[in-house]
């Protein structure tokens, strides 16, 4: 049962008012009294109601925060540098997980307004499915800044990866190996960093004359589970590319089981690569060569944008991270 101020004055003997003033350090409270309720306050398990203290100060002091999967080490550590800009200025991060469902994310944007939030930092499900929703909430008045993924024709500030040229960087690298033939494993086919890692591979592929049949062109869904199952599919086709890359971390992870599950060998049966960089590509055998993004300069990015929309002013500001290649022992030279 959550303790009120009410609670805490009834055991004291004290009026309601009283306890108020000394949790919120006004005068007319002895110093005596004063932390004789602070203390009985914790021990009680008393919580302030945030957003109650905000509104009658005009002012909420919590930032909504939309990601799309909270189990993505990726997003993991977006937040975390959100946290590192707004916790030292008193701003508390209300995060809300959309899980890749275009309606759970219209319901998450509706809560968030509705709870006086200052300021919402989103990465979209898809690209162009709840454009109106958060078109309304930008003429609003509500500062928003999209990371890692847009909504094209919203014009907001953003903060994310140059995912073509990512990609580019992989398709040369396997290309300089002596691959011709490659397969590719998507993301969601209907959000933004989907799209653009899938038609940047495919760019670099025609121009670098490498062969992409449709059938090595395999969605995984942009999970684990997903990459999995996808994977399944790949290792059983009768004609299968020289090298796979694969779009995302979690996605990794479901290829890798399936490649253990089957007794296949990397780089000796398939050459691997990944967009994005984890932990598990550096204690894989052998460990998986990638281009590996900034989460937590993204996210560090991402909260300042919205910080100056907040108290300063409305322009836009597009910031365009590069990702960085790390060579590691996942490609066989052919």
């Amino acid at each position: 049962m959550k303790i009120t101020i009410k609670d805490i004055a009834k055991k004291l003997g004290v009026n309601a008012s009283t306890v108020s003033r000394a949790l919120n350090g006004k005068p007319g409270v002895s110093a005596q009294l004063r932390e004789k309720i602070i203390q009985l306050a914790e021990k009680m398990g008393y919580l302030p109601d945030l957003t109650a203290m905000g509104l009658k100060k005009g002012q909420t002091k919590i930032i909504g925060v939309l990601i799309p999967d909270i189990s993505n080490p990726f997003f993991a550590y977006t937040v975390r540098g959100m946290e590192k800009v707004l916790r030292p200025i008193g701003y508390h991060l209300l995060l809300c997980s959309t899980n890749e469902d275009p309606d759970q994310e219209v319901e998450n944007l509706r809560t968030l307004a509705s709870q006086k939030v200052e300021g919402i930092l989103a990465a979209p499900v898809d690209s162009g499915g709840n454009r109106t929703i958060y078109k309304k909430i930008a003429e609003s008045g509500i500062p928003l800044v999209f990371f890692d993924r847009i909504v094209p024709n919203v014009d907001v500030s953003y903060v994310i990866t140059d995912n073509e040229s990512g990609v580019r960087e992989l398709v040369t690298y396997l290309y300089k190996s002596g691959h011709r033939t490659i397969g590719i494993m998507t993301l969601r086919a209907r959000s933004f960093t989907g799209k653009e890692r899938l038609n940047g591979v495919l760019k670099a592929c025609k121009e670098l004359g490498i062969t992409v049949q449709n059938e090595w062109i395999i969605d995984g869904e942009s999970s684990e589970e997903g990459g999995y199952r996808a994977a399944k599919r790949f290792f059983s086709l009768c004609r299968k590319p020289t090298a796979l890359i694969v779009s995302n971390n979690l996605m990794m992870l479901g290829v890798m089981k399936v490649i253990k599950e089957t007794g296949l060998k990397v780089p000796q049966d398939i050459s691997l690569v990944s967009f994005d960089d984890s932990h598990w590509n550096e204690i894989f055998e052998p460990p998986i060569t990638c281009v590996a993004q900034e989460p937590e300069q993204m996210g560090l990015i991402a909260a300042t944008l919205l910080i100056n929309n907040i108290f300063h002013d409305k322009k836009t500001s597009r910031t365009v991270l590069k990702a960085h290649f790390i060579e590691r022992q996942s490609v066989a030279k052919i």
